[in-house]
């Protein structure tokens, strides 16, 4: 007597690549080479943990002159982010590429030189600013900040495991160590700041390489039609 009944059948299924990724904000480096006053580096990082969730790193340096009709200093050191990116875009298989939000915290250490300022001068008919250029800069040290950093951008792939990443920043400065009668006005990795508002703006240009580090996955399991034959 011929029968017929189901077989079981495991195969694998499509896996997850998880990988670490490694780049450089390219926006500093063409900065540095069209602006005179301004050098910087930022390298970045970021490691996929789940389908949708990636911690991320950010950490720089960069020096920068401001010079306006009345003040003249400089900034520099160095700083860290940390955070992570949450990727909203449902990708066909085999790609990766990122519509995400997230966050930062960051920390900076830096410096301030004071190289000259303009002096109010309130006993002419006119009140006017009178320059005062130092012949020896003031130097302030030890100087810090921390700001957090909510990010929304895209990351793509251009070539095989090649990244351009484009994201906007707005900065919530929380805390800053300055010295007396002189503000911490540019923070590195913060950038400019508003006077009288803890808020900034920020931009980030990537371009960053894809290790793959393993695969996650499971198995799909499918049912065939099995026949039998039975003795009577």
């Amino acid at each position: 007597m011929v029968c017929f009944g189901y077989a079981q059948d495991s195969i694998p299924k499509y896996t997850e690549r998880y990988s670490i990724r490694f780049g450089i904000d390219m926006s500093k480096p063409i900065r540095s080479m069209i602006e005179n006053d301004y050098k910087g580096l930022e390298l970045t990082a970021d490691y996929r943990i789940t389908k949708k969730l990636y911690l991320a790193a950010e950490v720089g340096t960069e020096d920068k002159r401001v010079v306006s009709e009345t003040l003249d200093f400089q900034t520099s050191g160095k700083y860290i982010k940390l955070g992570v990116d949450f990727n909203l875009f449902n990708n066909w298989e085999g790609m990766e590429n990122m519509l995400l939000t997230g966050f930062r915290f960051g920390t900076s250490t830096h410096s301030q030189q004071l190289n000259g300022y303009a002096v109010r001068q309130l006993d002419h008919l006119w009140a006017e600013d009178l320059y005062k250029s130092l012949d020896q800069p003031l130097l302030f040290d030890d100087l810090n900040a921390t700001w957090i950093e909510i990010i929304a951008g895209v990351k793509t792939e251009l070539l095989n495991n090649l990244y351009m990443g484009i994201s906007v920043r707005m900065n919530y400065l929380m805390n800053d160590k300055e010295v007396t009668n002189f503000s911490n006005l540019y923070i590195p990795g913060y950038h400019r700041v508003s006077e009288g508002s803890p808020w900034g703006v920020g931009l980030n240009y990537t371009m960053m390489y894809q290790f793959a580090l393993y695969r996650k996955g499971g198995f799909l399991v499918l049912f065939r039609l099995k026949k039998r034959t039975v003795a009577n």
